[in-house]
């Protein structure tokens, strides 16, 4: 595809040139209308391989939100770390002055805008939550730092009484007792859940993260599984990008950061039997990400 090679070459002479947003965002939609257009293997072939075989690669590689995805240090990308990143927008003080400036473009995109909707999502949920009862127990699976946490009000944090942080990867447990010292941490892998044990009795369980990374087999499985880990009327919330997220096109091809992506009829199919017909699929206000709300029958 020489019409991409020339396009990155003009994207590199912009960013060197310093004029990096307009350079990375009118990358981000060419990738991405690339992605949506062409099959896997032939996006793989004719547009991955140019890229990371390009010099664009090496300058956008000192951007630590990008390297990170691409190198993996915890063995996969979008660990918690990376959520930091985007959460908060502050880039490792080592990084260099130009990869500082690409994270603050790339950190600013509207998946990014995204990410941080959704943290501020679930904390305003377990607001209104609060309202309602006297006592909360929650489960955050795939928990990441648990940074939602850090949102609600002294009343609403005193009305949980039970928090367990769920995650495979011990370094993040060990962070998020760091952050919350009061949440019960459960290290644990999605995809080898225990048929019985103390972790049940939830007033509310989301998933935010880790349905990104399963099979459909694999996330109706831990739908089944949460959805009986709840107290009745309790609620369990799902989130998932979708297929059109902004960011797609830059994720695949430079940060190796490959999602399963999904649908609205797709998240319908985790809906199991026994959910209250009060079921609530909607999107992020940048329709990036979709949520589906399951609440467990009250009888």
């Amino acid at each position: 595809m020489r019409g991409l090679s020339r396009a990155l070459d003009d994207f590199q002479d912009d960013i060197v040139a310093g004029d990096y947003l307009h350079a990375i965002n009118c990358m981000n939609e060419l990738l991405t209308e690339y992605r949506q257009g062409l099959s896997d293997t032939l996006w793989r072939e004719s547009v991955v391989d140019q890229c990371r075989q390009h010099p664009i690669f090496q300058l956008l590689k000192q951007d630590p939100y990008t390297s990170r995805a691409f190198d993996k240090p915890r063995g996969y990308p979008g660990d918690a770390v990376m959520l930091d990143y985007a959460y908060y927008q502050q880039p490792p003080s080592d990084a260099s002055e130009l990869g500082k400036r690409i994270f603050n473009v790339v950190t600013s995109s509207p998946n990014a805008l995204s990410v941080r909707w959704r943290r501020e999502h679930i904390a305003w949920l377990i607001e209104q939550m609060a309202g309602q009862r006297e006592a909360l127990s929650l489960m955050s699976v795939a928990c990441g730092h648990c940074r939602e946490l850090e949102l609600l009000t002294p009343s609403t944090r005193a009305r949980i009484t039970r928090f367990v942080a769920f995650d495979n990867d011990a370094e993040t447990l060990t962070q998020a007792r760091q952050v919350s010292p009061e949440i019960t941490t459960w290290q644990c892998n999605v995809k080898s859940l225990p048929a019985n044990g103390e972790h049940n009795g939830f007033d509310f369980i989301y998933s935010i993260g880790i349905y990104d990374y399963l099979s459909h087999a694999q996330a109706a499985t831990l739908t089944t599984w949460l959805m009986a880990r709840l107290n009745p009327g309790g609620r369990l919330l799902i989130a998932n990008f979708t297929a059109d997220n902004w960011g797609r096109g830059y994720m695949e091809a430079f940060m190796d950061w490959n999602l399963v992506l999904r649908s609205r009829e797709q998240m319908r199919g985790f809906i199991p039997q026994g959910a209250s017909p009060h079921t609530c699929l909607y999107f992020d206000p940048y329709r990036n990400v979709i949520y589906l709300l399951l609440s467990r029958p009250a009888n």
